[in-house]
């Protein structure tokens, strides 16, 4: 049963990231859209547990996966400014994905946040991958292994806190 489970775990890890791979290549308007529901839907995952715990908490397994999610889906903002087609495509995106959690009215603010983010995403998509292999592996802290990469990983979770206040 656990090997199952840990396979089912690589599996979805690896589906991750290498859908991650290939998010933001192409500029298309169903593409932006795309990758702000799977962004949408990873801040909603993040966003829902937040609240359970009271804290963004790194060594939940779950929250990483959400994570790398995330961080992949937002590659495709890096350098685009608030007027291209997939910029808006993508906030949109953001509001079907997160089941209209995140709203009309913060979409825009979130997708800038994002955006922010996006130049650090190989930072914290390289962290966030390297504590999903330590966890897989059988490593119990899986936060050591990102001790060189804690940047990538605290501008991640800074960046959540700042949406998760605008959801309140």
């Amino acid at each position: 049963m656990k090997t199952s489970k840990l396979f089912a775990f690589i599996a979805v890890v690896a589906l991750c990231v290498s859908c991650g791979s290939t998010a933001g290549m192409a500029t298309g308007n169903s593409l932006g859209s795309s990758n702000g529901q799977a962004a949408g839907a990873a801040i909603r995952s993040l966003y829902t547990q937040y609240k359970n715990d009271g804290k963004i908490d790194v060594t939940n397994m779950n929250n990483v996966v959400n994570m790398v999610s995330l961080a992949n889906g937002i590659q495709g903002l890096k350098g685009l400014d608030d007027k291209s087609a997939f910029y808006k495509d993508f906030a949109t995106g953001l509001i079907l994905g997160s089941n209209n959690l995140i709203t009309n009215n913060n979409s825009s603010a979130i997708t800038g946040l994002l955006g922010g983010l996006a130049s650090l995403t190989g930072i914290a998509t390289g962290a966030l991958n390297n504590m999903v292999s330590s966890a897989a592996s059988g490593t119990q802290n899986a936060l050591s292994a990102i001790s060189d990469k804690t940047a990538g990983v605290a501008s991640t979770v800074s960046t959540l806190s700042s949406i998760f206040n605008m959801l309140n």
